[in-house]
């Protein structure tokens, strides 16, 4: 019954002028991603299960024939996989240029999914050509392509499938030995053993059926394997751990609507909020980035009244705001712009902690690619003429780490900089017991997008064994214990205050020592495949891999009539 099913099904959607289908499978392969999944309501909670399947429909087109089908339905199913994360970009309603963000988002689809489109045609080519071991060398094949959206000024490394465990948190804690990266390996994995086993039972043949229950055996004692393992990790609390109480408030201030207003409306927002919790015996209070939507320190009354609230609240305060300086060699009291029309002041996306009197910054390094900065104007400075918004601020120079007391040492990070795992990492000392994240998601609209940058931020706790407060100025705001465990969170679109005593003991992880090591290992896989590849030596006429079978009988056919289009 199953292979008459599997049959049918592989019939139908091979046939030529199917590209709805594609298309479909492309989308769906964002239910396995937030917001499906625990975090946006528990009947979900099992979503993140499809992960180890929506694959299959792509190693299904790319290995059909003919070939130009096969490429063509895998670059659909590869653009709409993009397009169906990234949607949300579209929402990023800037004044003006919403047309040209509407052509971004197609572009983006376009451009990722070529990216994409070479993980079909690598998997094409190792079905074929390393037929044995190209269930181990392929996963780490997508794994390379995953890591190089973190490099070059157009990085944008946002949802790899690997996040989909943060829905299944013992099989999450793997990252605390690999990163990210691993669980994507391990995910993909599956999707090949599944594939492998369906195809066997297409194909009829029992013995070959036999054998591949075995490898898909294995994938399940794996997944079994660590998340026992991750069980074990999350139930090890250590005793008399120090905890500290923080009040991230999520102020919720409309961005699409500011205006002259604005400011003195955040300020009377956040007095009164600060008014809920200055008895509450605080370590420290947590406002999102761009809660005084100003120049802070450049502006002498908003600065006296942060300050009026850390006295009130007894507590050190971080706050959202921006920051300007005279650029470098600009002599103080020159214009804001030079005769050609050249700033000569830098702009920076800053988060602010009030310390002894003194607001001490830290600004934002990783800067939003178009949106905050214009891709590669370093290497080509006229790039930094052109104009799309809000594209000119300038990168930060130190990667800060703020020392409150003697309890608390934590690092901050503004918005996008918590996608990167290796650039969080960096940062973390032994002795750093918290990571602050402020952002402003507001931007995402009610879409997935907060969603999916809540649960980047989640894993890069469980990676560094380090507990998170994260506060958003329209949500998700949350707290993260080093497991990853959500101890509180807000809504979207909400005025909330959470306060929460919470752990900041320190989990010294393999990925925190050691890095994107996972990553290194990949590519000599990789590289290995290849050479495996390359050296192979075929018999004349043989029909090595089953996989292929088709194209192989549709080359065997008179006047180059495919076979299986036939009636």
């Amino acid at each position: 019954m199953l292979q008459i099913i599997l049959t049918k099904i592989s019939a139908y959607c091979g046939k030529p002028k199917r590209f709805w289908i594609p298309l479909l499978c492309g989308f769906a392969y964002s239910l396995c991603l937030p917001p499906f999944s625990g975090l946006l309501h528990p009947v979900f909670a099992l979503m993140p299960l499809l992960s180890s399947v929506v694959l299959i429909p792509l190693f299904f087109f790319a290995t059909r024939a003919p070939r130009r089908r096969a490429f063509v339905y895998s670059y659909i199913y590869c653009a709409a996989m993009i397009l169906g994360q990234k949607y949300w970009i579209g929402f990023v309603t800037q004044e003006g240029l919403w047309i040209y963000i509407l052509i971004g988002v197609v572009l983006i689809s376009l451009v990722w999914g070529a990216l994409y489109f070479t993980a079909a045609l690598a998997f094409r080519y190792c079905a074929q050509k390393i037929p044995r071991m190209y269930i181990a060398v392929y996963p780490a094949i997508w794994v390379l392509i995953d890591f190089s959206r973190t490099l070059t000024d157009l990085a944008f490394p946002w949802s790899y499938i690997g996040y989909s465990a943060t829905g299944i948190l013992p099989l999450a804690q793997f990252s605390s030995f690999t990163g990210v990266w691993g669980l994507s390996y391990l995910i993909v994995l599956g999707n090949i053993a599944i594939w492998e086993l369906l195809r066997a039972h297409k194909g009829g043949d029992r013995e070959i059926v036999r054998q591949k229950w075995p490898t898909f055996g294995i994938w399940i004692a794996l997944i079994v394997g660590i998340s026992v393992w991750g069980l074990f990790r999350m139930n090890r609390e250590p005793p008399n751990a120090d905890t500290s109480k923080i009040a991230l408030m999520q102020s919720y201030m409309d961005q699409f609507n500011w205006g002259k207003g604005s400011l003195d409306t955040a300020v009377t927002v956040s007095d009164s909020m600060i008014r809920v919790i200055e008895n509450d015996n605080l370590d420290l209070i947590v406002f999102p980035e761009s809660a005084l939507l100003c120049y802070l320190d450049r502006h002498p009354e908003i600065r006296a009244h942060v300050f009026e609230w850390a006295d009130r609240a007894g507590a050190p305060i971080m706050v959202g705001a921006s920051h300007w300086e005279r650029s470098a060699n600009v002599p103080p009291g020159s214009p804001m712009r030079d005769e050609a029309g050249r700033r000569t002041f830098d702009v920076y996306n800053t988060v602010f902690l009030t310390e002894n009197g003194q607001l001490t910054p830290y600004h934002k390094i990783m800067l939003v690619p178009f949106s905050e900065i214009m891709p590669f104007e370093a290497q080509f400075p006229i790039f930094s003429r052109v104009n799309l918004g809000n594209a000119g601020f300038t990168r930060g120079a130190f990667e800060a780490v703020f020392r409150i007391n003697n309890n608390l040492e934590l690092a901050p990070y503004i918005c996008y900089e918590m996608i990167f795992p290796d650039f969080v990492r960096r940062r973390l000392r032994e002795s750093t017991n918290l990571l602050v994240n402020v952002t402003n998601d507001g931007w995402f609209g009610r879409t997935s997008g907060p969603y999916q940058h809540a649960v980047m931020s989640q894993m890069r706790s469980i990676e560094n064994g380090i507990s998170m407060a994260r506060a958003a100025n329209s949500g998700i705001s949350m707290y993260v214990d080093p497991h990853g465990r959500i101890l509180t969170k807000t809504g979207l679109y909400t005025r909330e205050i959470a306060v929460k005593d919470i752990p900041v003991y320190r989990i010294m992880t393999f990925y925190t020592r050691f890095g994107d090591w996972f990553v290194f290992f990949c590519a000599i896989l990789t590289a290995f495949g290849i050479l495996a590849g390359v050296i192979q030596k075929k018999r004349m006429g043989e029909i090595t891999n089953p996989l292929l079978v088709d194209e192989q009988k549709q080359k065997l056919t008179p006047a180059g009539v495919c076979q299986s289009e036939r009636v």
